[in-house]
């Protein structure tokens, strides 16, 4: 006999506790999502959330939204980036840090 507990999706995903009082307990099976980093409840997430089909994840809706445009763009990729644009000011002897960015959405801050 074979039970499915939880909702699709969550493999390797955490599970969250608002609150010890039973009055006012809230649980969920969470994941991040894997352009944003954003926590996202699996509940909530299968009524409103996104899925991206290149790297197989849900993603939250705002980068779901942003998918659209820019396509996949996965959280470690921008990490990298951000790391040869480091790496490359460096080797040109710059002295001027890169513009911090936003890694989420890209935009100055």
């Amino acid at each position: 006999m074979t039970f499915i507990i939880g909702t699709p999706h969550t493999k390797g995903a955490g599970y969250f506790v608002n609150d010890r009082r039973l009055r006012s307990r809230q649980e969920a099976d969470v994941q991040t999502c894997s352009h944003c980093q954003a926590v996202i409840k699996m509940q909530e997430w299968k009524d409103d959330g996104a899925w991206c089909a290149k790297c197989m994840k849900p993603i939250c809706v705002k980068c779901g939204t942003r998918a659209l445009t820019f396509g996949c763009e996965p959280f470690l990729k921008k990490i990298e980036q951000y790391a040869e644009q480091q790496m490359r000011f460096e080797k040109l002897g710059v002295d001027e840090p890169v513009p911090q960015r936003s890694l989420v959405t890209g935009s100055k801050e």
